[in-house]
């Protein structure tokens, strides 16, 4: 008999927060201070990119005439905001470090690192998230096309705030909004 959603959620968050202690604790309590250009605009880019999320999300899926629940949508978009982040960014540094077995080349390990995120962001969305959450995509909608190029644009910009800074605590924020979109428009409960 499988656990109840909700459970199943907590325990995946678990596993994830013992994760990103053992190897993130570090990029949790500092901060990278460097705000140049390139940052700026990489954030300026990255809230461009949520923006255009929270449109095309909204557009493209259904609540199934669930009520939203305040407390769940808070424990949701905070929860899997820092767990999630952890997890995409301990695959990520994976396929850094194995990369960095091979050559010193930082573009070759983003580029591997990149690629494990991706593999793990799919795996866990389509064996875990889809299974488990309500029905809420709408197959019909004009906006369903644009999902993916949204969350690649997602994806790249997280994976460079870490690569050239070690900023997780700004995607955290961002992971944090994204799943609040998704709980706003999808409406599930994290108690039953």
């Amino acid at each position: 008999m499988a656990l109840p959603a909700p459970l199943q959620i907590y325990a995946y968050w678990f596993i994830a927060f013992l994760i990103g202690v053992l190897f993130f604790r570090k990029d949790i309590v500092s901060f990278n201070p460097v705000f140049d250009t390139r940052r700026k605009v990489l954030l300026a880019l990255s809230v461009v990119i949520l923006a255009a999320n929270i449109y095309v999300y909204s557009n493209s899926t259904t609540d199934g005439g669930r009520t939203f629940e305040p407390l769940s949508a808070l424990i949701f978009s905070i929860g899997n905001g820092f767990a999630e982040t952890f997890m995409f960014y301990a695959v990520f540094r994976l396929g850094q470090v194995i990369v960095g077995k091979f050559t010193p080349n930082q573009w070759a390990g983003f580029a591997v690192g990149f690629l494990f995120f991706m593999i793990y962001s799919g795996l866990i969305h389509g064996l875990f998230w889809l299974p488990i959450l309500p029905e809420h995509v709408v197959q019909t909608s004009p906006f369903k096309p644009f999902f993916m190029p949204v969350q690649l644009m997602i994806a790249t910009s997280w994976a460079l705030a870490f690569f050239w800074y070690r900023d997780i605590r700004t995607v955290f924020v961002l992971h944090a909004l994204v799943d609040l979109t998704m709980i706003w428009n999808v409406k599930f409960s994290m108690f039953y």
